[in-house]
């Protein structure tokens, strides 16, 4: 049977953008309304693009302000085709207060489609290109119409007034019209830029020639180098502060890797530190990890887990140990990492990765130690962070972290592993489990499983949705169609409920 080709209301140029992003080079998507189909591509292309850079932090908010100058930019080009029209000149005073008269009416507040049927067929489009320079990212949302004079000085009045605002409110006294209506959601970009410590200057609005641009220039690094030097240093202190692993845990660790292992005494060391026997028996039965029946003694863990699932506990157990001694008040965190640690052994088991069940387990455990360090640092310094930076309003906890450091949680949760020694495989699944793309090939299963545990802990939190998952992740793993995906996801949460 022939498949069905389902037509696109936008175009890509070059039409594989993921190569394009990979390669680094420039490339556009072109369409004349903003479709739902429009939106999700360019949330994956926003996605796939921040990710290559490390800024993830930065999605939400570029997300949110690229759709809102879509959306303008649409209404320009709808706007221009409505007076054409109904005969009317947008260049004469007298017809442009006659034409927005009734335009958002005729527009957007009746159920009539044909005005944005026919903006679909006409010549008016938007293009929203991606470039990288040496020190920028750079997105510009072009429409092929100019931008009439007086509305141009009205939006960099707008920009310029966004900065001074102290909060919402006065926005909303100072900025909205009856006959444009677009200017408090710019508001509402400009001071997310503001609020994310970047400079006015990130967004510029423009005529050139024939066409309207706006130009949103965002630094490859957000802060300057002295500050963020403070920063790290602050976050290194406390990484260094970390302790090592427990002595006992090692030297089990040791036993563990010889060729035959001892497994007697491997069970003897282990019986011969209570507290450790009781926490290994503890996870082996816990909702985290995978046993069929309950566990009772190590002779019996190391019969059904077998010394690989005892290694990864003994690390779990002295990570724990760390972690509720340390930063016992971030408890729901780590509650979270072990269920995607559940998660993530369970896709390994279900796609047959066995030589990788274990490091699934533990790369999930550890996938968020980053964020559990950065919110270990005294109040005070968080503070501190803010005013340094620049920041305002800023509660996320993570987009404060790493706009602060420069570096996502990955980055500083991989750090970690390292000073712990952990393998290599374990310190890339943690740094790029929320960037699948750039994992190095030899860890490429490991790193994808974690990063769909998250995806599903991310929609159970209704964070993301099946439409702008990774394309690349979901072929990776035959899961392109949505009831593939969803039964999936339902399976391995039923199990773990």
């Amino acid at each position: 049977m022939k498949k069905q080709t389902i037509k696109k209301n936008y175009t890509s140029v070059p039409a594989d953008f993921t190569k394009a992003i990979n390669e680094k080079k420039e490339f556009h998507i072109l369409f004349h309304v903003f479709s739902s189909d429009t939106e999700t591509v360019l949330t994956k292309i926003i996605h796939r693009y921040l990710e290559v850079y490390d800024i993830l932090y930065m999605k939400n908010t570029m997300i949110s302000i690229v759709k809102e100058i879509v959306n303008n930019a649409v209404k320009a080009n709808l706007k221009r085709l409505y007076f054409r029209v109904k005969g009317l000149d947008i260049f004469s005073p007298e017809d442009y207060e006659k034409g927005m008269a009734s335009f958002k009416i005729e527009s957007y507040q009746t159920k009539d489609t044909a005005i944005f049927d026919k903006l679909q067929k006409s010549e008016f489009t938007v293009k929203v290109r991606f470039n990288v320079t040496e020190e920028h990212i750079e997105i510009y949302i072009i429409n092929n119409i100019p931008i009439l004079d007086g509305e141009l000085k009205k939006v960099n009045a707008r920009i310029i007034r966004a900065y001074e605002y102290k909060d919402m409110s006065e926005a909303f006294e100072d900025t909205l019209d009856d006959t444009e209506g677009a200017g408090l959601g710019l508001i509402m970009a400009m001071m997310l830029f503001k609020n994310s410590g970047l400079p006015a200057s990130t967004l510029a609005i423009s005529r050139n020639g024939d066409e309207t641009s706006a130009a949103i220039k965002i630094p490859k690094r957000m802060i300057k180098a002295g500050t963020r030097s403070r920063i790290a240093k602050e976050l290194l202190d406390e990484i260094n502060d970390i302790p090592s692993l427990p002595d006992n845990i090692k030297k089990i660790q040791e036993l563990c890797l010889i060729p035959e292992p001892p497994i007697e005494q491997i069970i003897e060391t282990i019986v011969h530190d209570p507290a450790l026997t009781a926490s290994i028996l503890k996870l082996s039965n816990s909702g985290s990890y995978v046993t069929a029946n309950t566990i009772s003694s190590i002779h019996e863990a190391v019969g059904v887990i077998g010394i690989k699932g005892i290694n990864t506990l003994l690390v779990a157990s002295g990570v724990t140990k760390i972690i509720s001694a340390k930063y016992r008040k971030y408890e729901i965190l780590w509650k979270r990492s072990n269920k995607r640690a559940f998660y993530s052994r369970k896709l390994a088991l279900h796609y047959n990765y066995a030589d990788i069940t274990e490091s699934a387990f533990l790369a999930g455990l550890l996938a968020d130690i980053g964020s559990i360090i950065f919110l270990s640092i005294d109040q005070h310094m968080i503070q501190e962070l803010k005013k340094i930076a620049g920041f305002k309003g800023i509660e996320n906890s993570d987009l404060l972290e790493e706009i602060s450091l420069g570096i996502s949680h990955g980055s500083l949760g991989a750090m970690i592993c390292e000073r712990w020694k952990f393998d290599d495989a374990l310190v890339k699944a943690v740094e790029f489990h929320h960037r699948p793309q750039l994992s190095p090939k030899n860890y490429k299963q490991l790193i994808f499983i974690v990063h769909l545990a998250e995806v599903f802990l991310d929609i159970e939190e209704h964070k993301t949705r099946f439409e702008i998952v990774d394309d690349s992740v979901l072929d990776f793993f035959n899961i392109s169609k949505k009831n593939n995906f969803e039964s999936l996801h339902m399976t391995i949460q039923k199990e773990y409920a």
